[in-house]
């Protein structure tokens, strides 16, 4: 029998409302939901492969061992659980609460909300702080920089308000995030403009996004601060930010003003890579657009800088006010998340929790972030013998061989551990090093919510839902025959049991949301699912049962919510010159001329990423239907370039920075600046599999080193903009 069912797609962050074909209990197809009031039948490749996910034939269907000479028996999960936890308590019997660390990678937060949830209630019942996620090798500026600056108590202009939108480094016609809504970015961008959008797209790359835009700023990467500066300064001499707000709620005016008038267009033009009037044209298009917010995504983050570029973005942003004001209706309050508070008044910055507080760690002087602990630190802090040294790690919803930055370091430290265990649904690169890989459920095979995409929301500018939407999914089939198959969290409420832990469970809330009570677990009778998430939307400004009432996603404008008033006598104000920042600038500058002047740069080219909308990070290279024919990433570069390197596109070459080397196959894109390379990371595998270079790619983060080129706040080193040099392989 053939059925259609709706769901919530979990392929990757945007969650699109989608309906998945079942015959006789088996998903055969999966579709965009034309009903979907939000998608509105919109569904990338990677959805519309949702169901082939589930089928994979690589699929772990039970959890694997490790055996004394590298393969791999099946064991019951419950026995795995049994000794894991065992370990576990030896290991920091014997070396302390900071020998255990978890890492949580994307798919973790796509997956159920009680995944996440539980395992972090786990960690934090063992007594261990050592809690990292992929968030602090992405876009970590975004929050440090939010607490240098200090946060407005209510949302950014929403898309549907927007006269015009500035993207630095993203795509979000490929990467579904990013300053378009990801719920049909296409859609969204063709009708805003035809409505008279202005859009500016500042990047290395004339992207997917880039070609339709108003004003394309084609930079060199890794420049971006300099634009910015130049940027906030024309605003100023052309005295084009708004004066009201900025007088009423900001902090650091004069400061700012003075110390960007160092870096006028015309100055800084050559570094940044564009002609100066450019910089003012696009400076004039956004001050005089009024409404709408720049952002920034993966690219420019991964290039040096994340914090000041993100600092710069939020002081953009507050001198032109693009911030919702008393009396205006907010369009995403979050629905089953916890209930958004909107207030017309800032929270001053709260630099203490910047950076430098909590754990703090053995190498290079790092600590916790508001981002985060620093993930590029792990593998050092698993290396390096002595008090504190990391000996148990368990990973969920990620891939550390394949995404951390510093591969060969990352190899080292995995086989390092006294106990490594992975939770896959295939035997991932990290997997083929784990001592236990936990085999867990398909998405389609347990319960979901959109409260991933509602917390996206207050996330950054740009990103995140852009309506009142919610959306429930029961779990759609059931897990194949003969498997033996959990839930993630089914995997840390195992461990809780057997350690004996008092776990508490917390919804998940941010600065401008409600907090409520946790879910003191209880070992008596173990949750389902759909209890868990009934725990976790607690107090939801629409209640979970009400969701579950209406078959996909739906849109709940009431009860609305406005922006209210300040609080009476309320001081907070944002800040725009923090002194740290300021200082960051300048000497980011200094040392581009020093390095123009010296002629130090050793590489004739620049590598840097690149997203692909069939594959998110490692996840679905090894679904047919997805790869459009092609099993590799391609090291892509202009045709000029490749020409003048006596190459043709498919030749293989040898890509080397100053940490390591990596093959790629030449491929030509006439929309890259010259001088560089642009391939996608999270390829590729160990290097004793390089020789597979057609069927897994090449690992970019091998080119890496976290010892050098990094930022001393969040500890991140560069991952994109790397000097690299080719030769065409033997």
């Amino acid at each position: 029998m053939t059925e259609i069912k709706h769901t919530i797609c979990r392929a990757c962050h945007a969650g699109c409302g989608v309906l998945v074909e079942i015959d006789n209990g088996r998903p055969i197809s999966t579709k965009g939901n034309p009903d979907d009031p939000l998608f509105k039948g919109f569904c990338c490749i990677k959805g519309q492969n949702f169901h082939s996910t589930r089928n994979n034939p690589n699929r772990l269907l039970r959890s694997q061992k490790r055996q004394a000479d590298g393969s791999y028996i099946d064991i019951p999960v419950e026995q795995a659980m049994d000794e894991i936890a065992e370990k576990i308590q030896n290991i920091m019997a014997n070396n302390g609460r900071r020998s255990l660390a978890t890492y949580s990678g994307t798919m973790a937060a796509n997956g159920s909300a009680a995944n996440s949830a539980m395992s972090s209630a786990w960690l934090k019942a063992t007594g261990s702080r050592m809690g990292f996620n992929s968030n602090t090798i992405d876009q970590p500026g975004k929050m440090v920089a939010a607490a240098l600056h200090g946060k407005w108590m209510a949302p950014e202009h929403n898309f549907a308000q927007a006269k015009v939108i500035m993207l630095i480094g993203v795509n979000p016609l490929v990467a579904m995030s990013g300053g378009i809504p990801h719920s049909n970015p296409g859609r969204a961008l063709t009708d805003a403009m035809n409505n008279g959008l202005e859009l500016i797209v500042v990047d290395p790359r004339r992207t997917e996004t880039a070609r339709r835009a108003t004003l394309f700023l084609q930079v060199k990467p890794g420049r971006d601060p300099l634009l910015l500066a130049a940027m906030i300064n024309t605003i100023f001499t052309e005295n084009l930010h708004d004066h009201d707000f900025t007088t009423q709620h900001v902090d650091g005016l004069t400061e700012l003003s003075k110390v960007v008038s160092q870096f006028p267009a015309d100055k800084v033009a050559d570094l940044v890579g564009v002609k100066a009037q450019q910089i003012i044209e696009a400076a004039r298009l956004f001050a005089n657009g009024k409404m709408g917010v720049a952002t920034a995504g993966t690219g420019p983050n991964m290039s040096g800088n994340t914090t000041l570029i993100e600092y710069l973005l939020l002081s953009l942003n507050t001198i032109c006010g693009r911030w919702q004001r008393a009396g205006e209706k907010v369009f995403e309050p979050t629905s089953l998340g916890q209930p958004t508070i909107a207030k017309a008044q800032a929270l001053p910055p709260y630099p203490e929790y910047a950076y430098g507080f909590g754990e703090k760690f053995r190498v290079r002087q790092l600590s916790n972030t508001a981002a985060g602990l620093p993930t590029a630190a792990l593998a050092d802090e698993i290396l390096l013998p002595g008090e504190g040294q990391v000996k148990a790690l368990i990973c969920h919803g990620g891939n550390p061989v394949a995404a951390w930055p510093d591969q060969l370091k990352t190899i080292s430290a995995m086989k390092e551990l006294e106990l490594l265990v992975q939770i896959d649904v295939t035997q991932s690169a990290t997997a083929r090093m784990a001592d236990y890989v936990i085999a867990v459920k398909h998405s389609l095979e347990c319960s979901g919510t959109s409260l991933a995409q509602e917390y996206l929301s207050g996330y950054a500018p740009g990103f995140g839902l852009t309506a009142a939407y919610s959306h429930y999914t029961p779990a759609l089939v059931d897990v194949p025959d003969n498997s033996d198959l959990i839930e993630d969290w089914e995997f840390f409420y195992g461990l809780g049991k057997r350690m004996k832990l008092d776990m508490t469970m917390k919804p998940m809330s941010f600065s401008g949301t409600v907090r409520v009570p946790g879910y003191r677990v209880d070992y008596s009778r173990k949750p389902t699912s759909d209890e868990l998430l009934e725990h976790l939307t607690i107090g939801s400004r629409i209640p979970l049962a009400t969701v579950k009432e209406h078959a996909g996603g739906t849109v709940y404008p009431e009860p609305a919510l406005y922006v209210s008033e300040a609080d009476k006598d309320w001081q907070g104000r944002l800040n725009i010159a923090n002194s740290q920042m300021m200082a960051d600038l300048q000497t980011f500058y200094e040392e581009l001329q020093e390095g123009l002047n010296t002629d130090e740069d050793r590489h004739a080219f620049r590598l840097i990423s690149r997203r692909q909308i069939n594959i998110l990070n490692s996840t679905g290279r090894d679904i047919a239907e997805q790869l459009h024919g092609k099993s590799y990433n391609p090291a892509y570069m202009h045709p000029d370039d490749i020409s003048a390197a006596g190459l043709n596109a498919g030749d293989k070459i040898v890509i080397s920075s100053d940490r390591a080397s990596i093959m790629g196959i030449v491929g030509a894109d006439k929309n890259l600046r010259r001088g560089l390379i642009s391939m996608t990371h999270c390829w590729g595998d160990r290097p004793e599999l390089d020789d597979q270079l057609e069927k897994i790619g090449a690992n970019t983060g091998r080119l890496t080193s976290v010892e050098s080129n990094y930022e001393s706040y969040t500890g991140m080193p560069r991952m994109s903009n790397i000097p690299v040099s080719i030769i065409a392989a033997n």
